[in-house]
């Protein structure tokens, strides 16, 4: 009876392989792209395609720690002033699953699935206080000849970046504490259509026989024609101010060819700064912002935050949303900080403020630094480390924060920061506190 068993799942195993490997047939003549070994892709209709891997998901992961501890950075920048609007991009499949081949199935995609899954991703969002744009819904307001996608490559469309900026645009005129953000008047006209530099192209058309053809999308640009909005009374109506919006993302959020911060500010009718990242993933542009002088001399009334829904919130553990967290506003009360050695910073921790609530900051003086290294330890030699490491496309800054719990003991008494370059005369270690709780 096993063997028979086993037989007959072999046999479903093979007749299932069979259906995904044996396509509809390709409009370019295609052939093994789904079985690529670096990117498999499948062709769908009307010149779309779609990356396997990411696409054929049918559940994106957000815990519910992580969405807390969102929840923590919307509510810490809220005090501060500044709302946070969490913008996740959709895969292609979701936003695009007329175009799908009959043999996504096989690759385990269920569209009603994958829809479940996008709205409890939001659920999840909502419930720890976040305000998060519905990008499906957004996009599905285009009408048939507006495509969301590109379908030569994975970046959305400039018409898709533009759906979703309007959405953006509805939740600020309906967000009842944005009521005064400085407005200007603000125009959109198209710059033409030129073509899209798609690194997935390239990849596919090794795989097709017949030549692909070079997406183009229509480029739009913003200008501001000036009388704003008037006696709008906010942070920003310095000279020295920077823009109301502040925009962290991407490279669907960075790349011009798709206009989204040009779409932003026209249907925000506001300025908008655009710190995005191409390659920064989830925290690259958010991070290198958030612990850099220009969020703080200039923090932004609105805060604008897109990441491609499978960018995992959580993939890099609890650090990165802590430390972002303490950059947004925690409360510092510098040490008494020695300068030993150029790299290095020591001082005493203090027992009476020093909890597992806390944050270690370090001050560099300077916006030079990626790595820091912060060895805690007690009067009895023992001792415990942990190293922050900025990415290549976070690049240098002057500020890093570590959260206490990680690694707190009640009788840990002296910290040493090793830094990979050398701190400022005004370099200070901090400790700081955060009001209202931690998740």
């Amino acid at each position: 009876m096993i063997l028979r068993s086993l037989a007959l799942a072999a046999g479903l195993l093979a007749a299932g392989t069979g259906s995904a490997l044996a396509q509809q047939k390709s409009a370019y003549d295609c052939h093994g792209l789904a079985t690529a070994d670096n990117l498999p892709v499948l062709e769908g209709s009307d010149g779309f395609f779609y990356r396997l891997n990411l696409n054929m998901r049918t559940y994106h992961p957000l815990s519910a720690a992580a969405a807390k501890t969102v929840g923590t950075l919307s509510r810490v920048l809220a005090e501060r002033g500044t709302k946070l609007i969490y913008v996740p991009i959709p895969t292609k499949s979701l936003a695009m699953p007329e175009h799908l081949p009959p043999e996504a199935a096989d690759y385990g995609y269920d569209k009603a699935l994958a829809q479940a899954g996008y709205k409890a991703f939001l659920s999840r969002l909502a419930d720890a206080n976040v305000t998060a744009i519905d990008t499906v819904a957004a996009m599905n307001t285009l009408p048939d000849d507006r495509q969301p996608f590109i379908g030569l490559d994975f970046h959305w469309s400039p018409d898709g970046a533009h759906s979703v900026a309007k959405a953006i645009a509805d939740t600020i005129h309906q967000t009842p504490s944005l009521d005064d953000m400085k407005t200007t008047k603000i125009e959109l006209t198209s710059t033409g259509t030129k073509p899209v530099e798609s690194a997935l192209r390239r990849h596919i058309q090794k795989f097709c026989r017949d030549g692909l053809p070079v997406p183009r999308t229509e480029r739009f640009k913003a200008t501001e024609k000036g009388g704003g909005s008037g006696d709008a009374g906010d942070i920003f109506a310095a000279d020295s101010a920077g823009p109301p919006i502040a925009l962290v993302g991407t490279s669907m959020s960075a790349e011009k060819m798709f206009s989204f911060e040009d779409a932003l500010s026209y249907e925000t009718q506001a300025q908008v700064a655009n710190y995005s990242v191409t390659g920064g993933n989830q925290f690259g542009a958010i991070t290198s912002y958030l612990l850099s002088e220009d969020f703080r001399e200039n923090k932004p009334r609105v805060l604008i935050w897109e990441n491609p829904i499978y960018n995992n919130l959580g993939g890099f553990g609890e650090r990165p949303l802590r430390e972002l967290i303490a950059a947004a506003g925690a409360d510092c009360t510098p040490l008494k900080t020695a300068n030993p050695d150029p790299n290095v910073l020591t001082a005493d921790l203090p027992a009476n403020s020093w909890t597992p609530e806390s944050y270690l900051g370090v001050d560099t003086g300077r916006a030079n630094g990626v790595r820091a290294t912060l060895k805690f330890s007690n009067d009895d030699g023992l001792t415990g480390s942990t190293t922050i490491q900025r990415s290549e496309r976070v690049g240098p800054t002057r500020w890093f924060y570590e959260y206490a719990r990680p690694l707190w003991r009640k009788d840990y008494t002296h910290v040493r920061v090793e830094l990979d370059q050398p701190a400022e005369k005004d370099a200070t270690l901090s400790t700081c506190t955060l009001k209202g709780s931690q998740t």
